[in-house]
């Protein structure tokens, strides 16, 4: 065989690789019955895919998180927490162990992409903490809780830090691409690659993150708990610390104002600690990541371009979902905007998802070109054969990249009441009607999840307090 030839079973082989590479495309059926509202089947289908890339694959750290989320919505705490504590593990070694250069990813981005390890984004590690913390709280193990919340404020931190060094990080992937294709420059600034993009992003612009890339939610469950815990003034103290940065970001939350005045009062001890009800609703799901195509030039010699269809994730918004939950007639207030966090993150990568989509373009286009410039002597016949392996080999491979944290909420709200004398909390939403039981004494803690209008919730009430320790879980099957 000669040496032209042999370039055909290579594409076709490549071909074969790229049907076979989309490793990640088995999550997509699990996150979808979730969101359909079969949870148990959801959460067993997870386990079996969580395992399955356990031993640390570019899949292990996003099929952890789902784990530990879809084992969390059907009461499986132990579980749940087991999964997110082996992805923050995970995670961590990435951090310090990143093995793939800026070269490598370039190079692997420009095939499938999802050959690239999930690292988690800035809110899946300061959700993974706080679910650990509430965990740990229907586990009652007080002092776990507490050791989450403060690792979650260092996720945080340490946001504020790698976004601070993203510019950097973006460059040495330029540096890279332009090392590979000299014509990444000409296509960087083509203003028929800044218009596609635009149409196909333009409406993110209107998404900004949250002061620091902090995330209010995480913030207020951390100070409320420590309301309910606090052994000395200083717990009351970093509580208030924390309702003050919540109230820039939730400056509309009616109650935000009336919290930060009670922490005030406790650090100054002013007051005892009241009785009081609070009630978290988690409602809808956050954006899931659906492909689409953007048109990307590719100059090969002299002016000669051609442009090339290169797939590219956007986010879907995810309209059904409860509006609002009334306790006992005070209705829950908007806390956090998942949608925001997630579409501000999204829009931040936008940059680098820019990079690799010319660098996929110039790979694909580059393996072409030298298949048919090596051929281009050969048999009619063998050059038709070439053509049309390229042609499968170039539409196996291209994929977009669609991991994302597909089960969380889409916006947390949240209520304050005095503790009913009856001890009990009548929850609406989404058509429901419930009654939680709270204790007369204390701060009660109540998490909703609720998916859809007419789904099962997950309804978690706590005391915050060390003694006694109570938690309960409604069981709304």
């Amino acid at each position: 065989m000669s040496c032209p030839t042999r370039c055909i079973p290579t594409l076709l082989c490549l071909a074969f690789a790229g049907l076979l590479s989309g490793c990640a495309s088995g999550l997509l059926p699990i996150q979808q019955a979730f969101r359909q509202g079969d949870f148990e089947t959801a959460a067993n289908k997870i386990r079996g895919y969580s395992d399955r890339h356990d031993g640390g694959t570019p899949q292990t750290v996003i099929a952890l998180i789902e784990h530990g989320s879809m084992a969390r919505m059907v009461g499986r705490f132990a579980e749940s927490d087991a999964a997110f504590a082996a992805a923050e593990a995970r995670m961590a070694d990435l951090d310090t162990n990143p093995g793939i250069s800026a070269t490598e990813r370039v190079s692997a981005m420009a095939r499938t992409p999802d050959r690239i390890a999930y690292e988690g984004y800035f809110y899946d590690r300061q959700f993974v903490a706080a679910y650990r913390a509430l965990n740990a709280i229907a586990l009652g193990n007080l002092e776990d809780a507490r050791q989450h919340f403060v690792r979650a404020d260092r996720w945080q931190a340490l946001a504020i830090l790698e976004n601070r060094q993203r510019a950097e990080q973006l460059r040495e992937e330029e540096a890279a691409a332009r090392r590979k294709f000299g014509t990444f420059d000409r296509a960087a600034s083509d203003p028929r690659l800044a218009s596609a993009t635009r149409e196909r992003y333009g409406d993110l612009e209107q998404f900004e993150a949250y002061a620091e890339f902090a995330n209010p939610y995480v913030d207020m469950l951390r100070a409320v708990y420590l309301l309910g815990v606090a052994e000395s003034a200083s717990d009351f103290d970093v509580a208030r610390n924390l309702m003050r940065r919540v109230a820039g970001m939730a400056p509309d939350n009616p109650y935000i104002l009336e919290d930060l005045d009670l922490a005030d009062k406790l650090a100054q001890g002013e007051i005892d600690r009241p009785n009081m009800v609070y009630v978290f609703f988690e409602t809808g799901l956050a954006p899931f990541r659906a492909q689409s195509q953007i048109s990307v030039p590719v100059f090969l010699v002299s002016d000669r371009v051609q442009v090339v269809p290169i797939a590219a994730p956007y986010i879907v918004f995810d309209e059904t979902f409860a509006r609002t939950l009334h306790a006992d007639g005070r209705s829950t207030a908007m806390l956090a905007s998942i949608d925001r966090i997630v579409a501000a993150e999204f829009r931040a990568q936008l940059p680098r998802l820019t990079t690799r989509m010319i660098a996929a373009a110039a790979f694909k286009v580059g393996v072409q070109f030298g298949v048919n410039q090596a051929l281009r002597r050969s048999d009619p016949l063998i050059r038709i054969v070439a053509m049309l392996a390229g042609g499968v080999w170039a539409s196996a491979s291209n994929e977009a990249d669609l991991r994302t944290w597909a089960t969380l909420p889409k916006e947390v709200q949240y209520a304050r009441l005095n503790t009913p004398a009856d001890g009990s909390v009548e929850l609406i939403f989404g058509g429901q009607s419930l009654s939680v039981p709270v204790e007369p004494k204390g701060i009660n803690l109540v998490v909703v999840r609720s998916v859809r209008p007419g789904f099962a919730p997950l309804i978690t009430s706590t005391l915050l307090e060390p003694d006694p320790w109570t938690f309960i879980q409604l069981e709304t099957q």
